[in-house]
């Protein structure tokens, strides 16, 4: 599937685009209609039976662990299925076998899902937690390296940065830590669907993410890759059925872990998240990660081109006067007001950290980015300098 000469027929996809101009996917993905038909089906066809579908909802289950797999460069037997980002990041957080003296270094631009848990760590383990400083709206590799040393245990880092967008060089992060004896444990949210990712190449030792954003699936769907050589250096906090090597062994004994990153999935999953989320997986790799990625930059790349002839300060770092995501996040004095009369307007964007976040996806054109743009023109933006 071709985005830019199939448009039309990948928005009549996603009926909320006829409502609104619907330019906030690193808030909430919109859902494609054949994942809410999967969903209702779901519900009308098979759950209303009981547990008469069990074995296909299973099947779907390890169908969708495929799918992310092929998605991120991982294994299969390297995803175990989560409810959110969150999740993911404890999993991994009380999993390691903290030493007293040990620290976690993190970075001041961290959504709170990837700072409270290594937080919370810090204050059981009696361990450091060391924020790297960005440099306008950037974080530098040279900065990382002031702050990780030979007691460093993790370094937790956001591939993209929630409130404008800044993309960390994973490769390079991952060869400091290393060469540190540190694991590098990354929060995908807001890149995994928006960008092409590959964990080998890039040398993740963790990735946590939820489905809900770019990989427009339903809230509630998450997953979590750990890397095969790590599995068994992670205890398991949580231990339940699906963390057994032989889930459908019933009688007494004492448990064996799973030999796959399935020994962190402790109970029955959302189905019906399944359900949808097979169905959007689907969809994004039938018109393929790459041609998103070329899509979703240039509407960033022309936002931006947009914004500069305007009287706003654009807070996104940009490379060569161009954006790294489709992220872009803007200011201006009143910036509150602004954001109010786009939503009055059905423009839906988000307001974060005083700044006006806009994310498009392939779904959306350079039409909207106008009625955008023209919208803030009109209003009149009091320029910060």
């Amino acid at each position: 599937m071709a985005i830019v000469s199939k448009i039309d027929e990948v928005r009549k996809d996603f009926s909320a685009i006829k409502k609104y101009n619907y330019l906030n996917t690193a808030s909430v993905g919109l859902l494609p209609k054949q994942t809410i038909e999967a969903m209702k089906r779901y519900l009308d066809e098979e759950r209303m039976y009981g547990n008469i579908y069990w074995r296909e909802w299973e099947e779907k289950l390890e169908q969708v662990k495929k799918l992310i797999a092929e998605l991120i460069g991982a294994k299969k037997e390297e995803i175990a299925i989560t409810s959110n980002t969150s999740e993911g990041l404890n999993i991994v957080a009380n999993g390691i076998k903290w030493k007293r003296g040990e620290n976690i270094v993190l970075n001041d631009l961290e959504f709170p899902a990837n700072i409270f848990p290594w937080q919370n760590q810090a204050k059981k383990h009696n361990l450091e937690i060391r924020i790297t400083k960005s440099i306008g709206g950037k974080v530098p590799l040279e900065e990382y390296e002031k702050q990780i040393n030979e007691k460093t245990r993790v370094v937790a880092v956001s591939w993209i940065e929630f409130q404008n967008g800044f993309k960390h060089d994973l490769k390079a992060l991952a060869e400091t830590a290393h060469a540190h004896g540190a694991y590098l444990v990354v929060d995908g949210i807001q890149g995994v669907g928006m960008l092409d990712i590959d964990v080998k190449k890039m040398d993740v030792d963790f990735l946590a993410c939820a489905c809900a954003k770019w990989l427009i699936s339903p809230i509630g769907t998450g997953f979590l890759y750990v890397r095969k050589e790590l599995i068994d250096e992670i205890d398991v906090a949580y231990v339940g059925w699906r963390s057994d090597e032989d889930p459908d062994n019933y009688g007494y004994r004492w448990f064996k872990l799973a030999d796959t990153a399935r020994r962190f999935e402790v109970g029955s999953p959302s189905f019906i998240g399944i359900q949808g989320l097979l169905e959007s997986l689907k969809y994004i790799h039938k018109i393929g990660i790459k041609r998103i990625e070329k899509k979703d930059l240039e509407l960033a790349e022309y936002l931006v081109e947009q914004l500069q002839n305007l009287d706003v300060r654009i807070v996104t770092p940009l490379e060569e006067d161009k954006p790294q995501t489709a992220i872009v996040s803007f200011t201006c004095k009143n910036v509150k007001e602004m954001y109010d009369n786009l939503l009055k307007n059905n423009i839906v964007v988000s307001l974060r950290l005083n700044a006006i976040r806009v994310s498009p996806h392939f779904y959306n054109t350079k039409q909207e980015i106008e009625e955008l743009v023209n919208l803030v023109k009109t209003l009149k933006c009091n320029e910060i300098k």
